[in-house]
């Protein structure tokens, strides 16, 4: 039996295909049909590993997010049977991943922009390379319509003002508990210039 396995990297991001062709699709020797496994390290993360189901979790929320992000929305995606979430984690983003085995612990792991897009980019070059003859349970990305950008922008904006309303409060407020008051240095001065004058009376 043929065992392929393919690898695609980024800056930030590995990702490792391994599989079979499937003869009764009429696969090349070359070709993956048949998914057996995958591993994804994101450096500075564990290594990710899981079936084809858990990939195509994977590909449908950050393909999604992504959309949303570089049109400005910042929103929350959950994947089916919410074994895996994206959301906004400040400036960065928070991807949470639930292992369908009983006693692990969910995955925590922060993206920023640059590891988000390589990420983004690895998942895309698995999807459209034509070695692989897959039809992967994602669903059909269709443009944003006008109402759906105006109105998700609406409550993104809320979100970010209020976030940085926030940060200026805190640090308006650092920097205010840091300035030194000069109450001693005035009566100093207004007790010297008092008897100043009194000598000019004399």
């Amino acid at each position: 039996m043929i065992n392929l396995s393919y690898r695609f990297d980024q800056n930030s991001s590995s990702l490792i295909i391994s599989g079979m062709p499937d003869v009764s699709n009429g696969d090349s020797e070359n070709t993956i049909g048949i998914v057996s496994s995958w591993t994804l390290k994101i450096i500075g993360s564990p290594l990710l590993e899981g079936e084809k189901e858990h990939l195509e979790n994977l590909m449908q929320v950050i393909f999604l997010y992504s959309r949303s992000y570089i049109s400005g929305i910042r929103k929350t995606f959950v994947s089916n049977k919410k074994i895996i979430t994206i959301c906004p984690f400040g400036l960065s983003h928070k991807l949470l991943l639930n292992s369908t085995k009983e006693g692990v612990n969910p995955l925590e792991i922060i993206l920023d922009d640059s590891e988000l897009s390589d990420l983004t980019r690895c998942l895309d070059l698995l999807r459209f390379d034509s070695r692989f003859n897959i039809q992967w349970d994602i669903n059909e990305e269709l443009p944003f319509s006008k109402k759906y950008i105006v109105k998700n922008l609406s409550n993104s904006n809320k979100n970010i003002n209020f976030l940085f309303s926030i940060i200026i409060f805190l640090f308006s407020g650092s920097i205010l508990v840091f300035v030194p008051t000069n109450d001693k240095y005035e009566i100093i001065e207004t007790t010297k210039n008092s008897q100043s004058l009194f000598k000019q009376n004399e």
